[in-house]
């Protein structure tokens, strides 16, 4: 039963990781209800490398053009940097903080609220390329280093549990005038450093504690892979670029009625 639980939590975290809904929202409400793994920060974590790897198979033509090192590609990875000092703060500084909040599911459910609430308020944001899909060789052009850091503040608001990364980066990235293509590519490489940056900090501790075995840690990296890159290809963008807003009616629901089951 543990085992099966196990590959339902990297199931819904290969899903929801590319899906404006939060992944750790989901699986911090599930681990309410699978008490094995209830609290379980670095369960999340290794999970989190399983959708790592399916955005670096999805995108590994932008990230191989990046490694170019010529100058736009320089001053795009300078903007991913600058984009993830915040995250990196905010982890160092609120790092118990937020340790305790994947302790509490109604956290959880609330920030769903907030999640649907972001969503909702880019239909307001300008739209600067509207349904055009950029065709060819991707040529990166960086946005301004500010706007790299307030995406990155959207980033770092979401370590809290039931904040959708995804969601709040995109949203951000719409808000400072990011095309749609642009604003999903430059959230999900954001992810890269970020979700890389949250493994070494956890294996930098030694021993993990987990309730997961070896065995089940491997099992739940590949569902998560796998199911990841499945949905980033076939539907993540698709819907980021054309029905991005529409999963306010999603989230907004599910943490009210969480939130009054939890209560």
């Amino acid at each position: 039963m543990d085992m099966i639980q196990l590959v339902i939590l990297a199931v819904v975290q290969g899903l929801t990781e590319f899906l404006p809904v939060s992944s750790s929202g989901h699986l911090v409400l599930l681990q309410n209800w699978f008490s094995t793994f209830t609290g379980d920060v670095f369960l999340d974590v290794v999970l989190h490398g399983g959708t790592l790897a399916a955005v670096v198979v999805a995108y590994w033509k932008d990230i191989r053009r990046l490694l170019s090192f010529d100058a736009p590609a320089v001053q795009y990875m300078v903007a991913l940097a600058t984009a993830t000092v915040p995250a990196v703060i905010v982890g160092l500084i609120f790092k118990d903080t937020v340790t305790r909040l994947f302790h509490d599911p109604r956290v959880a459910a609330v920030c769903l609220v907030v999640t649907g609430l972001i969503l909702l308020s880019t239909r307001l944001a300008k739209d600067s390329d509207g349904r055009r899909r950029i065709r060819g060789e991707w040529h990166p052009v960086a946005p301004p280093l500010y706007k790299a850091f307030l995406i990155g503040f959207a980033q770092a608001m979401a370590i809290t549990p039931g904040i959708s990364r995804s969601g709040s980066t995109i949203a951000a990235s719409l808000w400072l005038g990011l095309g749609r293509e642009e604003a999903a590519r430059f959230s999900f490489l954001m992810a890269v450093p970020a979700i890389a940056g949250a493994l070494l900090l956890e294996t930098m501790k030694g021993l993990p504690t987990t309730a997961a075995t070896p065995f089940g840690l491997v099992l739940g990296v590949l569902v998560a892979f796998l199911v990841g890159l499945a949905a980033i290809r076939l539907t993540a963008l698709l819907v980021v670029q054309r029905h991005f807003w529409r999963f306010a009616f999603y989230c907004v629901p599910l943490g009210l009625v969480m939130f009054v089951i939890l209560d």
